[in-house]
């Protein structure tokens, strides 16, 4: 049995209903290829295949170079539904998908670098820049460093990386990003979490490579959404693109869901009790609907805040403050919502779910350890709102 979402948007527009469809094709071959994505903390080459071939890497390539230049709200659709199958193959497609939104502010000649022979172009990107070098040279800077953490380091064929720029003579220097083609990297294998291991969320590191001057951009400029191009994704400032990040996670819960309900249909019993099946259970059945609520709760939040920012951008205006906060405040919430959720669904399940031989329990370690990533800390994200209520400007984070 499926479960209905009762949020689920009732029909989707092409290029997305063509894309969930591609998603729901290579589900098999993501199931099947999970557990030795799990064992060696990286997606299967098979893995990997499918996905290009499905042109799941071409979410967020602009459309004048082939791409499909999805909005928020339709890329959420399409990473839950990955995540049904896979949620480390959901969480790599999204990864890749924030980077070639970024990456598309670059101007048009890195972007012919990038997607000048096709749009089915990995990318993976960490903001960060803890002990990376840079130093000016004629046209452009050369970087050493390393850059931890970088989901979809295996497949990417760009990194979105962040940089220090140097500036002028005494001054410090600046926060910036640099678009690098992973042929000049190495990886570090040093992704080895409870959850969302096949992710390969290796340390990328660079040694004296060159970054010419098209290929970087201040991290400011990014943020304020300076020299965007015109097309609507590309408007959408990096705080509120964090929203993106809980597709993989709804799609996680769903297929918690989904597994729980299916034991509960075929007749387990409930042990030390006098209920022959768990569907007898009033304490079970009031654990599934409370856990369908919250996932639909976590769908409402997200596709109201996906579908704001979407209409913002396609309209040219620039949300307040309040509304960005928002925003962020939806994804810290909806993560919540998720994990009571999963939690709940696993209480009622019984320790067995808990077996290394059951899928149910690594989407559960994929979801606890997903959802404490830092763009979707609710705490966080309970301080943004609560400023931008009151008018409180004083910034908590850069990335709202």
């Amino acid at each position: 049995m499926n479960p209905s979402i009762s949020a689920e948007r009732a029909t989707l527009a092409d290029p997305t209903r063509r894309l969930m469809a591609a998603a729901h094709e290579i589900a098999p071959v993501l199931c099947r290829t999970a557990e030795a994505a799990e064992r060696d903390s990286r997606l299967t080459p098979e893995a990997e295949r499918s996905l290009r071939e499905a042109g799941l890497f071409g979410l967020g390539v602009p459309k004048r170079f082939g791409g499909h230049e999805l909005l928020p709200a339709d890329s959420l659709e399409v990473f839950a539904e990955l995540a049904l199958a896979c949620p480390s193959s959901a969480w790599v497609v999204m990864v890749s998908y924030v980077a070639q939104q970024i990456a598309a502010s670059f101007g048009e000649k890195a972007c012919h670098e990038l997607w000048g022979d096709g749009p089915d172009v990995a990318m993976c990107g960490v903001f960060g820049s803890v002990g990376v070098n840079s130093k000016p040279v004629e046209g452009g800077v050369v970087v050493s460093g390393a850059w931890a953490w970088a989901s979809g380091s295996h497949q990417a064929d760009w990194a979105l990386l962040g940089v220090p720029l140097p500036g002028e003579p005494g001054s410090a220097p600046e926060r910036g990003l640099a678009l690098v083609p992973t042929s000049v990297l190495t990886v570090d294998r040093t992704w080895d979490m409870a959850g969302m291991r096949g992710t390969g969320s290796d340390t990328l590191v660079a040694d004296e490579v060159l970054v010419p001057g098209h290929r970087l951009r201040r991290f400011a400029d990014v943020v304020q959404g300076n020299g965007l191009p015109e097309e609507p994704l590309y408007r959408i400032p990096p705080g509120s693109m964090t929203l993106v990040s809980m597709g993989p996670l709804l799609g996680t819960a769903r297929a918690v869901l989904r597994l729980t309900l299916e034991a509960v249909e075929d007749g387990k019993p409930m042990a030390m009790s006098l209920h022959a099946r768990l569907a007898d259970s009033p304490s079970v059945q009031a654990a599934l609907a409370e856990a369908a609520t919250l996932v639909d709760s976590a769908q409402l939040h997200l596709m109201r805040s996906a579908e704001s920012i979407g209409a913002a951008a396609l309209s040219g205006t620039t949300p307040s403050l309040v509304e960005r906060a928002r925003v962020r405040m939806d994804a810290g919430h909806a993560s919540v919502c998720l994990r009571q959720a999963v939690q709940a669904l696993l209480t009622a399940s019984g320790a067995g779910s808990f077996s290394v031989a059951k899928t149910i329990q690594r989407h559960w370690r994929d979801l606890e350890t997903a959802s404490r990533h830092p763009t979707l800390n609710p705490g966080l994200a309970k301080e943004m709102y609560g400023r931008a209520l009151v008018g409180d400007e004083r910034p908590v984070s850069p990335m709202v």
